[in-house]
């Protein structure tokens, strides 16, 4: 039954303007974007490998990787599972990730190029765990957490920011503009309304009956550049910086990377949340 708050209307208000690239087509918008975010990604190979030991996956199950990207969940996930589904709308994604499973000398992974939108049951198949890492960027968040619970054998998990700062915070301090980083008249600006929050998807799937379980995990890592142009050329085409706001970018990154001996370093610092439900444990309409 429905609490007062419609959780997934309020999901698609804040959603309507929430993505910066939110109105593109997406497929192509992450074509361009594959090379770099591929890059970026596999350097992160310990932080995957950590995400997938909490899905205590066995060497018997399928998985399904909504919005798989390049593979940085997949690949792991393929080593212990009996076979995963990466399920991605982008090509130039998917290339990376079959580029990927070469490296490792990986079979077992089933490519699929459609959206998480467009895509049916029928094609896919139910798999044993159905997993959504930073790809709910729908707009009917009810329709897809029921389809992705449909599909699920045994379990679903989600891994989603808590914050919304998948930027390390680049889009609010370039929106604050000078004045306000310096106390000005900016300080008090509105900001834009970011995606709604985890706590959406965990009240709305306790509305449709079920209880999910959930934990924060904190991330620090480090990233390495031998220059601070080198840093601010990476950043412009990953956050599509405008050219007018590079001056900006650069002192975002330039306030937060210091020097070792790899050259320049830019810590960075990401709370995650990871909901999930184990099938058979929900709630009688």
């Amino acid at each position: 039954m429905s609490g007062i708050i419609n959780w997934d209307e309020l999901w698609k208000a804040t959603h309507a303007n929430g993505f910066h690239h939110h109105g593109k087509d997406l497929a192509s918008h992450w074509d361009n974007k594959a090379r770099e975010f591929n890059k970026r990604v596999m350097k992160h190979k310990k932080r995957a490998e950590s995400q997938v030991a909490t899905l205590g996956l066995l060497s018997h199950e399928t998985v399904l990787d909504v919005g798989a990207g390049t593979g940085r969940l997949a690949i792991p996930m393929a080593r212990l599972a009996k076979s995963v589904t990466a399920l991605d709308q982008s090509a130039g994604m998917l290339a990376c990730l079959q580029e990927n499973m070469q490296a490792e000398g990986l079979e077992n992974i089933r490519c699929m190029q459609k959206s998480w939108q467009d895509v049916s049951p029928e094609e896919l198949g139910q798999h044993d765990v159905v997993l959504s890492s930073n790809s709910l960027g729908v707009y009917d968040l009810r329709e897809a957490l029921v389809k992705m619970d449909a599909l699920a054998k045994r379990a679903v998990y989600i891994f989603t920011f808590s914050d919304g700062k998948r930027d390390d915070g680049l889009r609010q301090f370039m929106r604050e503009g000078k004045e306000g980083r310096e106390g000005g008249p900016g300080r008090h600006g509105r900001h834009e309304a970011g995606p709604a929050g985890y706590l959406v998807i965990y009240n709305l799937l306790a509305d449709m009956g079920i209880l999910a379980d959930i934990k924060i995990m904190q991330w620090h890592s480090k990233e390495h550049y031998p220059s601070l142009d080198e840093a601010v050329a990476e950043w412009k085409q990953m956050h599509e910086v405008p050219a007018e706001k590079e001056p900006d970018l650069r002192e975002f990154l330039s306030q937060r990377m210091v020097k070792d001996e790899k050259g320049l370093c830019l810590h960075r610092h990401q709370k995650q949340v990871l909901i999930s439900w184990q099938k058979g444990g929900a709630l009688p309409a």
